[in-house]
């Protein structure tokens, strides 16, 4: 009995033994350790890695998360749009441009980095003025510059309007392409079904 009693109780120690080194044995496959959690801002987070967009991870870093979220909303249309031409080009169809996706294409590869960078500009500069309002002096000094100060907030908040008016744009258009797609690839099946139809 003894025995049974002795065998049961190595049994459960090498079953919790097992357990423990295959629980910590799943932990460092996914690339956590056990026992150690570390809070990292959201700010010092590496920005997602864009699929189709050509944005450096410098012009993305400070950018507020609105816009990011709407950044990888049109990187993400942008890559299910291209997947979609690469589909057509595969089939044998050549599609044709139109002028819809050359201003798309554009914006994203030439004037959506450009807009990004002048918004960037903006924010340091509003950063360096608040700098330097924090080193004034003298309180009547602090006062006038609090006026200038206020006034760059609302150039950086025209520059936010601005960029998330020409994302939304940009979106727009995407998916507009996109439902364009939808509808191009629904016809032809109608075409498909109506000429079936006709030789029944």
């Amino acid at each position: 009995m003894s025995v049974l009693i002795g065998a049961g109780v190595v049994a459960v120690v090498a079953a919790g033994y097992v357990g423990r080194k295959g629980w910590l044995a799943l932990h460092r496959a996914v690339g956590i350790t056990p026992g150690t959690l570390e809070y990292v801002p959201p700010s010092q987070l590496p920005p997602p890695p864009m699929l189709q967009l050509t944005l450096a991870e410098p012009q993305i870093k400070d950018l507020p998360p609105v816009i990011m979220e709407r950044l990888l909303r049109i990187d993400g249309k942008a890559d299910v749009f291209q997947q979609l031409r690469t589909e057509a080009m595969d089939a044998g169809q050549t599609p044709a441009t139109s002028e819809d996706e050359f201003v798309v294409s554009k914006l994203l590869q030439t004037r959506l980095p450009e807009l990004i960078n002048s918004y960037q500009r903006i924010a340091r500069q509003e950063a360096l003025i608040q700098q330097a309002n924090h080193r004034a002096v003298s309180s009547q000094h602090a006062n006038s510059a609090a006026s200038t100060s206020m006034e760059m907030s609302e150039g950086k908040a025209q520059a936010l309007a601005v960029l998330l008016e020409v994302l939304i744009t940009i979106e727009t258009k995407l998916d507009a392409l996109l439902e364009r797609y939808k509808n191009d690839a629904l016809q032809d099946m109608q075409v498909m079904r109506r000429y079936l139809q006709q030789r029944q």
